[in-house]
């Protein structure tokens, strides 16, 4: 510890490598790069991991499957089987979707990390990011202390590249034309749900216990509108399931707060205030129009907003959507993804969904995670290089956990090797992934797809049929 003042000490931690943010993509780089033999260290702002997934509640990872081939890297695979054996995970093939348990993947992701022999510094706020030589050095502000961390490779999971910019990076917040981003939501889990009562209504239980619906209730919502009961903007909602270990309680993700930035505090913390007022309204809606909650009550709103977009780095690639819709596979493509674009309107009630047809996936390229002009420093997660119609696409969080996982990789080849990361290959990366996916039963990317130097080549391209198992 370096002395900065009795009331205000200077902490100082050196590693290898540094993840910022502890959600998909964080979990997912860290154990990457521990498992290739880095020193690592993972920071976050709340006092557990698992981002969007624990600290706004919403455990469902939409995880669309390519055919038969499921596209997540091992450490998602992994990751699933772990809550599995727990008995905190259900899977829904019509959705595609797992879910967990909030608490078990906290405890999980942390207990992975530390086995590993990895650092956590939690209830640390990122407030400087400073080159020094060949080393980052990442200053955290916490209560009563502050945290240097020296590293030589800086990942950025924040999913709001707040490492990034910190450091320089040029970034782009939202859409092109005006800069506005998809609403911030305020997941909701209710208590007292009767599946018995919503079965019998004719709607359908997964494995005869778990109530799970998705884009419903239009017309209950506009005759709630039109009893002045409904003043969320939106004409559906979104989604709702039943909890792994007690279908009677619900997560909904059905709240919408429009034209708020998540890189703004005083527009976050309305954010905020306005979610808690939308779930209260949820929930009478709910009891009042959707079989089997009569008696639900609120148990509880995200312990945090929950935020689809914010800041992206400029890289040395950007994704775009004519490349989702092309199914583009660059040679240099570390993670593939087949969910298709789905956009909530910054404004109105609308959404943007693109719905594909069998075949679809495409490829992002590992250029698309290296800031523009910087060395040894990559993002992670939503805050890639990309348009705001193609991140409306890989912001789910099977895919961020994949990103996040080539970042790690990158790390493990880049210090073997002797490399800046911009010099690692997209190819040597995929090829890492492929060896750890064969480890879980999955087969590599490169034995079911065609990738192509060009990047034309697209998903109809099959280099033979393949089943992830």
């Amino acid at each position: 510890m370096l002395g900065a003042g009795v009331n205000n000490p200077l902490h100082e931690i050196e590693t290898e490598c540094l993840v910022v943010g502890g959600g998909p993509a964080g979990y997912g780089a860290a154990v990457a790069a521990l498992a290739g033999g880095a020193r690592t260290w993972i920071a976050d702002r709340h006092g557990y991991l698992g981002g969007m997934g624990t600290a706004a509640g919403l455990s469902c990872y939409l995880n669309h499957a390519h055919e038969r081939t499921d596209l997540a890297g091992a450490v998602y695979r992994r990751f699933v089987r772990s809550q599995a054996a727990l008995g905190c995970h259900y899977y829904d093939s019509l959705s595609q979707a797992d879910f967990f348990e909030p608490e078990s993947c906290k405890r999980t992701m942390e207990t992975d990390i530390l086995e590993a022999g990895g650092g956590v510094l939690y209830h640390s706020v990122l407030s400087e990011v400073e080159r020094r030589g060949d080393e980052w050095v990442a200053t955290f502000v916490s209560k009563g202390a502050r945290t240097a961390v020296r590293c030589r490779y800086l990942i950025d999971a924040t999913g709001d590249g707040d490492a990034c910019a910190l450091a320089g990076a040029r970034m782009t917040h939202g859409r092109r034309s005006d800069g506005k981003t998809q609403p911030m939501s305020m997941v909701v889990q209710l208590g007292g749900f009767d599946p018995r009562a919503w079965h019998a209504s004719g709607r359908r239980l997964v494995e005869g216990r778990y109530a799970i619906e998705g884009d419903q209730f239009t017309e209950e919502i506009a005759r709630a509108r039109a009893a002045g009961e409904w003043t969320i903007p939106r004409g559906e909602i979104a989604m709702f399931w039943s909890m792994p270990t007690d279908p009677t309680r619900v997560t909904i993700n059905g709240t919408r707060i429009n034209g708020l930035s998540a890189c703004n505090p005083l527009e976050t913390s309305r954010a905020e205030v306005e979610g808690r007022r939308q779930a209260r309204e949820l929930l009478e809606f709910f009891r009042r129009h959707v079989p089997g909650f009569a008696n639900a009550y609120l148990l509880q709103t995200g312990p945090q907003i929950g935020v689809r977009e914010s800041r992206r780095i400029v890289g040395r690639a950007t994704l775009d959507e004519a490349q989702v819709r092309a199914r583009a596979l660059p040679a240099s493509s570390v993670v593939l993804c087949a969910y298709p674009i789905d956009v909530h309107s910054p404004e109105g009630v609308g959404t943007q969904f693109e719905k594909t047809g069998r075949g679809h996936v495409y490829g992002i390229p590992w250029e698309c995670q290296l800031p523009e002009g910087l060395e040894n420093i990559v993002a992670a997660g939503r805050c890639i290089s990309a348009t705001h119609e193609a991140a409306g696409s890989f912001r789910v969080m099977p895919t961020c956990m994949g990103l996040g996982e080539a970042a790690g990789v990158a790390v493990t080849l880049a210090r073997r090797e002797g490399l800046p990361l911009h010099a690692v290959r997209g190819e040597d990366i995929r090829a890492t992934i492929g060896v750890a996916r064969r480890e879980t039963g999955a087969p590599p990317f490169d034995e079911v797809f065609v990738f192509d130097p060009s990047g034309a080549a697209t998903s109809d391209a099959l280099a033979g049929a393949a089943s992830s198992g």
